[in-house]
């Protein structure tokens, strides 16, 4: 006997879709409960370690917060801000009234005074000149 070659070809076109099937049969089969599976990515998901804007650093180090963690914290920061501006609107009136009687006290005008001479003092002492205009003009509602 010499040295003869045997060929065995197979279509892949056959093969393909067979072994497809056989691949899903078997991930469909280890997956078990649907439901435990969908809660456990769920909990991985969600305890995912982030950094503080809730993405995944490259450094590992910048990793110490729960994605939930940081998704909550974000949520409840909306909307304390939306309470504190709709707050401000609801009460401008006596916000103005208390900012006025505030800045009218006598310390509080000695040290804004003081705050714009100072200002001013450290403008004269530079080689750019310093330009003030105070002007009064009555209000118009």
């Amino acid at each position: 006997m010499g040295n003869e070659m045997m060929s065995l070809q197979i279509n892949q076109d056959m093969v393909k879709p067979i072994l497809e099937k056989q691949i899903q049969a078997a991930i469909l089969a280890n997956i078990g409960n649907p439901e435990q599976l969908i809660q456990k990515v769920v909990a991985v998901a969600l305890s995912q370690k982030v950094n503080r804007e809730g993405k995944i650093s490259q450094y590992s180090s910048d990793n110490n917060y729960d994605y939930l963690e940081v998704l909550v914290g974000q949520s409840i920061r909306e909307a304390a801000n939306e309470a504190i501006k709709q707050w401000l609107t609801d009460n401008q009136e006596q916000l103005k009234v208390a900012i006025t009687k505030e800045l009218n006290k006598p310390a509080r005008l000695k040290s804004i005074v003081g705050a714009f001479a100072d200002a001013a003092e450290k403008s004269f002492k530079s080689d750019w000149y310093f330009k003030c205009d105070v002007k009064f003009s009555e209000a118009k509602e």
